[in-house]
């Protein structure tokens, strides 16, 4: 079950948010933590902790942040209880579509570039250096360098795949395989297996009949977290990666001999 603690925390102090304030981007502080970080600063203007953008002011406390850390603090069972990790990171749902440049030769694209599959005719196979030339991936849009985002994919029970994040400059003629010290950052599933691109690749305790995958991507805290949506529960936690402006990915199975390989769905 995803906690919510994260969402009440300060990130200074690491506690209880006390007498919080909002800043521009979208922190959040305690208000004595941010009056010392202004004291100890070696900038020459306001900036965030955390992203280190400018801030034209330090906002008073929002009402509705400190209910939220005082509901937490007296009924935080029940809020983990009653929100779902869609509840928690709906906010920061983004339209996503399929960047067919990027898209292996043999990938078949719904019309709205929302779906994909891997069929068995190779299509514009003229070179490309934005394609995926051996791999059957495609990238997704927009690229994020900033922010939070989250995303939802409906997989295929029984089929294997690969979703998660990739450095925009990853190397696409790679012939096989995910690393994450080649900036790649998935879940995949192999033979009902599920498996983390680190080096060697880490088994994942999670259902294998998982069917929607939803992938929350924190670019300022350098942290991607991927879960099983209809079991309200999370998969994976990742956050060694090194920032630099960052891409969905999504790689389908290859076909077999009586069917084309599964699909893949971009969520709503």
């Amino acid at each position: 079950m995803v906690s919510l603690q994260n969402e009440v925390i300060c990130s200074i102090c690491l506690g209880f948010f006390s007498n919080p304030i909002s800043l521009s981007c979208e922190h959040i502080f305690c208000s004595d933590c941010m009056r010392k970080w202004l004291l100890e600063s070696e900038y020459l203007k306001l900036t965030c902790p955390l992203c280190r953008k400018a801030i034209s002011e330090i906002p008073w406390m929002e009402w509705e942040v400190g209910l939220l850390t005082i509901c937490f603090e007296q009924h935080s069972f029940l809020l983990e209880q009653s929100l779902s990790v869609r509840d928690v990171f709906r906010r920061f749902q983004k339209h996503m579509t399929l960047d067919a440049v990027t898209a292996n030769s043999s990938l078949v694209l719904s019309d709205d570039l929302r779906q994909v599959r891997c069929g068995k005719i190779r299509h514009n196979a003229t070179e490309d250096t934005q394609r995926f030339t051996y791999m059957a991936c495609v990238l997704g849009t927009p690229c994020f360098s900033s922010g939070r985002h989250y995303w939802e994919v409906e997989v295929e029970e029984g089929r294997d795949w690969a979703l998660g994040v990739c450095k925009a400059s990853v190397d696409r003629r790679r012939k096989s395989g995910f690393s994450s010290e080649q900036g790649f950052w998935v879940i995949s599933m192999k033979a009902g297996t599920i498996l983390f691109s680190s080096t060697p690749e880490t088994s994942i305790s999670a259902s294998p009949r998982l069917r929607r995958v939803g992938i929350f991507l924190d670019v300022e805290m350098e942290e991607i977290k991927f879960f099983d949506v209809i079991n309200d529960a999370l998969i994976y936690k990742c956050s060694d990666f090194f920032w630099e402006p960052l891409r969905p990915l999504f790689c389908a199975e290859l076909p077999g001999e009586e069917d084309d390989g599964g699909l893949l769905s971009i969520c709503l």
